[in-house]
């Protein structure tokens, strides 16, 4: 009788134990269930939330591309134009014809105008280019993004005389001193203006952009700039009074900070091809390189007759570039490496 009451207990006993083990099996794969379906939950969430990411970036590049692509191609071509006009007035002044009394730009002739024009299109494309553009949408087009920044430092530098002037080798600059417009006369490299202050800029180049409410804004081409320049009541007549006196007898020697601004602006249009084959090659976007000295010469403005020295004409004003870029773009701007 005691051993069938010691089968009976081991029968009890194992009947336990095995209750025991589904108990604890069923609460582990529950609970194993509960972790699964958690992980799913939060696997679904993020599939949401990366196809939600992907639509919004899909919708951001097409509506970048509609909008910006046209101006990007104008911000390259109307660079262009303005590198050749920085390389016309070197060129200009080495054939003489920017010589006091006798100069291209002593008054508000074609060379004049078309001076001002080539130089400040490619700021008004900026202007057009930043309507368009948010900063969340500059995070999903970096090709797009690079442009803008190449574009805003443009911009820019037309405000950064007194930047320019100080760094090394350092130039005297005063032209808001009392008595200026008798000292500009003796001492045009101190003390006339080579800058443009923001707002007249802004004024200046909102005045390039045609607004009509049936058609998009544009660029106002160079013949409806020059009939607009020479008539003082319309904006662009009142707008870039300044700008004839930023280049009213203007000489590399003797408004040499302004000059700086120009080869400065001429280091970015160059890397503008750069940019464009980087993005068609799917390199990620393009680098502003320092000029190399046998490539200088195109930026020569010396006349037979000049006596200054190499480091006045191709030395001092690259390197017042490179550390005038190298503050403003950062990374962007690569500093002491050939070129690709």
């Amino acid at each position: 009788m005691a051993a069938i009451d010691a089968d009976i207990i081991a029968a009890y006993i194992a009947a336990a134990a095995s209750l025991l083990v589904a108990i604890i099996a069923y609460c582990g794969n529950r609970k194993t269930q509960l972790k699964v379906e958690t992980l799913k939950g939060k696997l679904a969430e993020r599939k949401s939330e990366n196809d939600a990411r992907r639509d919004y970036v899909y919708e951001a590049r097409k509506r970048l591309y509609q909008e910006c692509e046209p101006l990007l191609f104008q911000f390259y071509e109307t660079g262009e134009n303005a590198l050749h006009r920085v390389y016309s007035l070197a060129r200009t002044s080495r054939a003489g014809d920017l010589e006091p009394g006798a100069s291209w730009l002593d008054g508000a002739g074609y060379y004049m105008v078309s001076t001002i024009y080539n130089l400040l299109a490619p700021a008004a494309v900026f202007k057009m280019i930043q309507r368009r553009l948010t900063f969340i949408d500059l995070g999903v087009e970096s090709h797009i993004s690079a442009h803008y920044f190449l574009a805003k430092a443009i911009y820019l530098s037309f405000t950064d005389a007194f930047d320019l002037a100080a760094r090394a080798p350092e130039l005297p600059y005063s032209p808001d001193e009392p008595g200026w417009e008798d000292k500009r006369m003796s001492s045009p490299a101190q003390f006339w203006r080579q800058h443009v202050n923001l707002g007249r800029l802004d004024v200046a180049v909102e005045a390039l952009v045609v607004k009509s409410s049936a058609d998009p804004e544009r660029l106002c081409s160079f013949g409806e700039f020059e009939d607009a320049f020479y008539d003082e009541q319309s904006p662009i007549g009142e707008a870039f009074n300044g700008f004839l006196d930023l280049f009213l007898s203007f000489h590399p020697r003797t408004r040499p900070i302004l000059w700086r601004t120009l080869v400065a602006q001429a280091h970015i249009y160059l890397a503008l091809p750069r940019l464009c084959l980087d993005n068609a090659n799917a390199r990620g976007t393009g680098m502003v390189y320092p000029i190399p000295a046998d490539e200088r010469t195109q930026f020569d403005w010396r006349a037979p007759a000049e006596n200054a020295s190499n480091a006045e004409v191709l030395e001092h004003p690259f390197s017042v570039s490179e550390a005038y870029l190298q503050a403003h773009l950062g990374k962007q701007f690569v500093v002491h490496e050939d070129q690709p």
